[in-house]
């Protein structure tokens, strides 16, 4: 390998270059990426943009279907235009070269820490991602994580060993990505605590500057908001906007899910929803729930007995409450990271009880069949539940 011929090199070029993406494949691509690196420092971003743009369309052990392919592309030319001025032929001409690549597992880390924290510009996908605003990311194999922020957003310290420096200058924003099986809490710069759960992801900025505190979720997370009555907090999901009047609520905003919903634990909190730019502002007092059907724009406000059913998932269980079986596995799924199917009747028996997540996958399946009085098989790597 000659480090010069890379010399001139630009994210778009490598990733043109035949003979770059057949040094990733190489057994010991990490070494030889690094010594690229080593060779070339002022390359580094390119290089691992490179990389993660290649490793973001075929990043699983299967071959990605074509729309997720797609929408992994339109979130690499969202995030990429602001560092290049590609045109959108060449970031066609790209994304169609890259559909014709094969599913190789790029696995390139460099190890910085002893507890498994990794500094790179590239995303393990298996791994929590925090993204910051440079573009670095950090990614962290834990199956829970920690990350703390500073007073002023400069310094993240993850999993109370790593320290990460960042710049707070500008409107750069953060983005924390937990995928399923992975769960992370997040201590904001103002102190607030965020427990994000499976499957779920919150962008917000590393320092609150202006007159107020907003951070974007999609999935689930439980939040305990510290007060601030100079600067109220806000979060935004693709349905409905809340403001909070400092205190602890727990959202889930799963896209995939056919409803959304707030719980209320502590304080008070007000939402509005993003369909009817004309509808009323809804408040919620504690232990009360609002629900919002997809696609609908008037919320559902309920009482709810006990809010643990909602929250418990933050020590690591699960409480049910005449819970329906499909809503229950759907949680475990995202928990564990396992594609469960559910093949029974409405006449099945709803789930009361309390389930220890601690406990390996198949005790937990156990349990839930024996309580609903199913039955479960494993097919391959994914489990299916019958009467």
């Amino acid at each position: 390998m000659n480090p010069e011929r890379y010399s001139t090199y630009k994210a778009d070029d490598f990733i043109f270059d035949e003979e770059f993406r057949e040094l990733l494949r190489k057994p010991d691509s990490v070494q030889l990426i690094t010594d690229l690196i080593d060779s070339l420092p002022e390359k580094r971003y390119d290089i691992n943009l490179a990389i993660e743009v290649i490793r973001g369309l075929h990043v699983t052990k299967f071959q990605q279907p074509l729309q997720r392919k797609k929408e992994l592309w339109q979130q690499v030319i969202h995030k990429q235009r602001k560092h290049y001025s590609l045109t959108y032929l060449k970031y066609t001409a790209i994304f169609f070269l890259l559909l014709s690549v094969g599913s190789t597992i790029f696995y390139l880390q460099r190890n910085i820490s002893n507890n498994k924290v990794l500094i790179s510009k590239q995303a393990t996908p298996d791994n929590t991602i925090l993204i910051l605003a440079n573009g670095e990311t950090v990614s962290i194999s834990s199956k829970q994580s920690t990350i703390q922020y500073s007073a002023d957003g400069s310094g993240v310290l993850v999993n109370d060993s790593s320290d990460v420096a960042q710049s707070v200058k500008g409107n750069g924003l953060n983005k924390m990505i937990v995928p399923y099986g992975k769960r992370s809490t997040i201590t904001l710069c103002d102190g607030t605590k965020v427990w994000l759960n499976s499957g779920s992801s919150l962008v917000f900025p590393p320092a609150f500057k202006g007159k107020s505190r907003e951070v974007t979720l999609i999935g689930e997370a439980y939040f305990d908001v510290t007060h601030n009555k100079e600067k109220p907090f806000f979060v935004k999901t693709d349905a409905f906007r809340m403001k909070v009047y400092g205190t602890k609520f727990d959202v889930q905003a799963y896209k995939q899910d056919n409803a959304y919903s707030i719980v209320l634990v502590e304080g008070k909190v007000s939402m509005k929803s993003n369909k009817d730019v004309k509808s009323k502002e809804v408040f919620l007092a504690p232990s009360q729930k609002a629900t919002l059907s997809d696609g609908e724009s008037t919320f559902t406000i309920s009482k709810v007995e006990n809010t643990d059913v909602y929250t418990s998932w933050t020590d690591g269980y699960l409480i049910f409450n005449n819970e329906d079986i499909s809503h229950l596995l759907k949680q475990v799924s995202r928990y564990y990271k396992v594609e469960i199917d559910v093949e029974v009747s409405g006449n099945v028996d709803k789930i009361y009880g309390k389930l220890d997540l601690k406990d390996n996958l198949e005790h937990v399946l156990d349990g839930i069949s024996f309580i609903s009085k199913t039955k479960y098989k494993k097919i391959g790597n994914k489990y299916e539940f019958y009467e």
